[in-house]
């Protein structure tokens, strides 16, 4: 059974009444004396948003045909109507408020026997009780003695074409009282009454909106995927009809919403085909849906409280249709922006035109429709508050509207459409239209928007016909100056990558084919790329240059900024244990060895007095126990940090300081050794000092740690809002244990993790670097890692990386001893399970992210997460184990292994390869820091294949590079790079001596080199070509040389001891010598030897029985003059 909700009826009957009496004199009201608000029967025709029934739900929550509502001035409130609507509204006339305006509620029940009659009169009786009280609008006596009745007028003419028994009769007494009773319109003052709604409106009208939201999301976007993937002709009504019916059926979507309270606020719009309509009253037509440029729009209706969503979906769309939705995107913040309390409704419109003016677009001004949204509650439209651009009425909080930016009858260019892929529908489109809605609440702060589906031009834009490259796009591309290469840069990484794989593709061939024409495509390739290397190289130059002087500025900069003052870290602090000797300890003795772990200090006795000495400068301390009987004393021996001796590692950093400053003039102690009968006090001493230095050094290390950590701003929680959040997350690095799990939550000034103990780390968005957000795709996790600008201390350890993930699989599975087959069942169904869970968990992390930049986004921080480039990443060993490195657009990250490795771009100065040679199969890559105090990143064992891509990646993002054939000492070269102020410039102090300016000794060749090795190659090949005896020259002498070689295989030997400078006497000499030397090595017998010895006094050929290869020697050089004496003579 239905029931009123009697103290809303009467705070909302309340709120008319004031509103009433207080605007009464202006023009909306016309100066009504009493308010006759009729609601007729209900027909099939009856538009849903009817004033009579939106007064209606406002005050009963329910529609209420053929009834009579009077509201007199006094505030006498009169309702006549049938015995059941009668019952429904009683329970307010016994419970009215005690301090109510609203004086007095009655209740008319419709008679049975005559024509209500009765009730008439007493309705007229009310009505004429006010004809004393009218007022004009200056607060004079009205002369007119008429009664001014407030109706819906436009409902009142129509009322008489319907059969409304009651409501038709009071409209018949009220035309017979006509000589003293005037009738006035007052719906559009009922609109002002309701357009600031209160707390439970606005709940409905975000549940509203959360269920349009949904739908969108859940419901339309699939289905139009789906079309477009499955290539389905559908028709543009029956998309409509489905959403429609989803709106109807929340349970479709899995939304538990019970299907009565909720109705769809019209008949869906889905639109394409270049025929586009952005009006409300537009239709879904019954062509069938285009995959080119789609615009959607619908509404929800939740407790009968409306909500609005539009957006446009580009399908392959041209550079010229994205970038005019970017400037939709932009018009549409700046109207959003200038909806705030106080300003004029007006002010929507002008942003819209003054943001195309600012851009540059003022073709676009005449596109804009003549009103850009409208209040929204529980009338869907109204009329009276429509965000065009001469309205004045003021912002208030707690309004709602339907922002609605559009643009409509675009012209499409023909260069758009040359531009756009050959398979594209949008080729056919002449004229297209561009429209985003929202629903807005009103807040004292910035406006609320309640449709918080993504539309940024990658969340609306899909590309299904990119296998085509438009030339156009690339053009663009080249034409980019340098300023544009970072804002650019994934645009090109995605664009290299494709011709990375394209050119593999063409450099692939079938089997079967020819080799020729394999071989000719190899030597294309070949060719290319060293056309390519060559451009690279060329612009590696130009870069170099040009990073030099951006270098010289940047330092001279730096310079002046700490110019001034001098550094206090680097000075020493004095170390001061005791005051005073009277501030000693008590129970100190003249010759003992008493350790103060209060004062961090050992009290030595010198000459039987107490010294103190601080811990910090105590190196080392040892204790020997008695060993033989002769000596039973235990000795304790303590030595101290000397300037005459290394300091080590182990050495504070104040200790050091305080060594180096009174090195030159003081005097230290070394060693200190103390000998005692009874060595308990010594080894008690000695166990003190061992566990206080402990203590110290831990202490130092935690001070050290916590000396450059940055105050973080206190994280401000979200309240009365969805809090975006990520659960059963693994944090990397770890708090303590083997795990840490729990839940990652963003805030409205940063993210805050939750472990399943209760730890929580928070970072803050100012604190944030770089967010990166990995799929998983090839690993076996897919994460989120921050990049913080300061570390933040996560248990006792500083961290300037932070990562959460999940696992897709686990990193280590047991594999069972039996084979298993690639089509068993089982395991394919494992596979298709865990793409599935790759895809949902993808979706899932994907989804927070954006979520989280619109968190960022609305508190005013700029927060965006980069993906890595699977494309254009590479095996290497920046730690110790291979690991696949990637690129994305501001750093170079291995996200997957631990410890990280992510270097940002920004800090790097330049790249060195090492280890690059024709014979080696592998080469590192050295990332050189512009701090030239930190170490430089090194990555080992990068394969030979990738390195064109890299240096190609190198060269796009303005890095510059050179390589090396041998690893280089960094440590030193860093050393000697920090203290050159000169460096980067290209002369010498004087200014006048040329030097190679930055990192361009590292060339392998250098820039001079390199031009005349090139000037030298065209001269030989001019001289090639113009002298053809020299070139048959050149084939005769190998020839020959060939031939000699095939007589004497040793030649080449002699040509080596002859360009040696040895001349015919002293090989002579050389080869006796070699052949005493290995006759005296032979172990066989006297003949042998003597037959060796008479061979080697020979002068001319071998003896019969063989000749080692001493008698060879002296007979080779003979040969070797010859041949020398006849190239000579050619």
């Amino acid at each position: 059974m239905l029931e009123l909700d009697v103290n809303r009826f009467f705070d909302r009957l309340e709120k008319i009444y004031n509103t009433w009496m207080k605007h009464k004199s202006n023009n909306k009201w016309n100066n009504a004396n009493c308010l006759s608000l009729n609601r007729g029967a209900m027909s099939s025709e009856d538009e849903p948003y009817m004033k009579s029934v939106v007064l209606q739900q406002y005050l009963f929550g329910y529609e209420l045909p053929d009834t009579i509502m009077l509201l007199t001035e006094s505030g006498h409130f009169l309702v006549l109507a049938t015995k059941r609507k009668c019952e429904f509204i009683r329970p307010a006339v016994d419970q009215r408020p005690r301090y109510s305006k609203i004086t007095n509620v009655t209740v008319l029940e419709k008679s049975k026997g005559d024509d209500n009659s009765d009730n008439y009169e007493t309705l007229l009786k009310e009505v004429q009780a006010c004809s004393t009280n009218s007022d004009t609008a200056d607060g004079s006596e009205d002369k007119n003695d008429k009664i001014k009745l407030g109706l819906f007028i436009k409902e009142y003419e129509k009322n008489k074409e319907t059969k409304n028994p009651i409501v038709l009769g009071w409209q018949q007494q009220i035309e017979e009282a006509s000589d003293t009773i005037e009738i006035v319109d007052v719906s559009s003052a009922s609109a002002t009454v309701m357009m600031i709604k209160d707390e439970s409106e606005l709940d409905c009208i975000k549940k509203s909106s959360v269920l349009s939201n949904k739908v969108l999301k859940h419901a339309l976007i699939p289905k139009i995927e789906e079309i477009i993937d499955k290539e389905q002709k559908v028709a543009h009504e029956a998309v409509a009809e489905e959403i429609e019916n989803v709106i109807a059926e929340p349970s479709k979507i899995n939304l538990k919403v019970p299907a009565e309270i909720v109705r769809s606020a019209y008949f869906p719009i889905i639109q394409s085909g270049g025929q586009h309509d952005i009006r409300l009253s537009a239709t879904s037509s019954e062509k069938k849906l285009k995959y080119d440029i789609i615009t959607v729009s619908f509404g929800a209706v939740y407790q009968n409280y409306c909500s609005h969503i539009a957006r446009t979906f580009l399908i392959d769309p041209p550079k010229e249709v994205s970038d005019t939705y970017e400037t939709l995107l932009s018009v549409h913040d700046a109207c959003l922006a200038s909806m705030t309390p106080g300003n004029p409704l007006k002010a929507v419109y002008n942003a819209a035109v003054q943001k195309l003016n600012d851009e540059g677009r003022e073709d676009l001004v005449k596109r804009l429709p003549k009103n850009l949204g409208f209040a929204i509650g529980i009338d869907f439209r109204d009329g009276a508050l429509q965000l065009t651009a001469k309205n004045n009425v003021k912002f208030h909080a707690g309004m709602t509207f339907n922002l609605s930016v559009a643009l409509a009858d675009i012209t499409l260019s023909s260069t758009a459409k040359a531009s756009a892929n050959d398979k594209s529908p949008i080729k056919n489109v002449d004229k297209y239209a561009l429209i985003i809605a929202d629903t807005v609440t009103i807040t004292d702060n910035a406006p609320d928007v309640l449709t918080k589906h993504n539309k940024s031009l990658t969340d609306v834009s899909y590309m299904i016909n990119d296998d085509q490259e438009s030339g156009d796009d690339d053009d663009d591309d080249a034409d980019d100056g340098p300023e544009d290469t970072k804002k650019s840069s994934s645009k090109r990484d995605a664009a290299l990558a494709k011709k990375l794989a394209q050119e593999e593709r063409d450099n692939s061939f079938a089997p079967g084919q020819r080799a020729s024409k394999r071989l000719a495509s190899t030597y294309d390739s070949m060719a290319e790329a060293q056309a390519g290397a060559a451009e690279r190289e060329k612009r590696q130059i130009d870069l170099m240059d040009r990073r030099n002087e951006e270098r010289v500025r940047e330092l001279a900069r730096s310079r002046n900024r700490k110019k001034g003052g001098g550094d206090e870290a680097d000075k020493a602090e004095e170390l001061q244990v005791y005051p005073r000797t009277r501030d000693y300890p008590d129970n100190v003795l003249p010759n003992q060895v008493k350790v103060d772990m209060g004062n961090k200090c050992v009290l030595l006795p010198i000459g039987g007095n107490p010294v103190p000495f601080h811990i910090s400068t105590i190196k080392a301390a040892v204790l020997t126990t008695p060993e033989s009987a002769t000596d039973a004393a235990t000795h304790l021996r303590i030595n101290f940090y000397t300037a005459s001796m290394s300091l080590g590692k182990e050495a504070s950093v104040n200790i050091s300081k305080l060594v180096q400053k009174y090195a030159p003039y003081a005097s230290f102690i070394r060693e200190l050794t103390f000998r005692s009968l009874d060595g308990q006090n010594l080894t008690s001493a000695y166990r003190m000092i061992l566990e206080m230095r402990k203590r110290f050094k831990m202490r130092e290390v935690q001070e050290q740690e916590e000396a450059t950590l940055v105050k973080q701003d206190k994280l401000i929680r979200t309240k009365n809002e969805r809090v975006p959040r990520l659960s059963d997350l693994t944090m990397r690095p770890v708090f303590a244990g083997r795990k840490t799990q729990g839940n990652l939550e963003a805030h409205q000034n940063g993210l805050r993790f939750i472990s399943n103990r209760g730890e929580t780390v928070e970072i803050i968005y100012s604190n944030i670097k770089h967010a990166i957000f990995q799929p998983c795709e090839s690993e076996i996790m897919v994460l989120i890692h921050f990049h913080l600008k300061n570390p933040i201390m996560i248990g006792k350890k500083k961290q300037i990386n932070l990562q959460v993930f999940t696992e897709v699989v686990d990193a280590s599975q047991a594999v069972d001893a039996g084979r298993r087959n690639m089509y068993d069942p089982e395991e394919m169904d494992d596979e298709q399970r865990e793409r599935q869970l790759r895809r949902k968990l993808n979706q899932a992390f994907q989804e927070f992210c954006r979520k989280v930049e619109n968190v960022a986004k609305k508190n005013g921080f700029t927060l965006e997460f980069d993906i890595p480039y699977r494309d254009l990443g590479f095996q290497g060993n920046p730690h110790k184990e291979m690991v696949f490195i990637t690129p994305t657009v501001n750093c170079l990250v291995n996200l997957t292994e631990t410890p990280f490795f992510v270097v940002d771009l920004s800090d790097v100065d330049h790249v060195h390869f090492e280890r690059v040679t024709f014979a080696s199969k592998a080469f590192d890559i050295v990332l050189i820091s512009k701090d030239f105090t930190k170490p430089v990143y090194k990555i080992d064992m990068v394969p030979n294949p990738d390195k064109d891509s890299i240096q190609d990646w190198l060269t796009d993002m303005d890095i510059s590079y050179t390589e090396g054939p041998m690893n280089l000492n960094w440590k030193s070269i860093m050393n000697t790079v920090a203290d050159d102020d000169r460096f980067y410039m290209t002369t010498e102090e004087d200014e006048v001596t040329e030097k190679e300016a930055g990192w361009s000794f590292l060339r392998l060749y250098g820039n001079d080199d390199s031009e005349e090795d090139g000037d030298s190659a065209e001269e030989d090949s001019d001289f090639d070509e113009s002298g053809g005896e020299s070139a048959v020259e050149s084939e005769e002498e190998s020839e020959e040389f060939e031939e000699s070689e095939s007589e004497e295989s040793d030649f080449d030997a002699d040509e080596e001891l002859e360009e040696q400078g040895m001349d015919w006497e002293d090989m002579e000499r050389q080869a006796l010598i070699d052949d005493r030397r290995k006759g005296s090595r032979d172990d066989g017998g006297a003949d042998d030897r003597r037959g060796r010895a008479s061979g080697g006094r020979a002068s001319g050929g071998r003896p019969s029985g063989g000749r080692p290869s001493g008698g060879s020697k002296r007979a080779q050089p003979t040969q070797g003059r010859r041949g020398a004496q006849q190239r000579r003579r050619r």
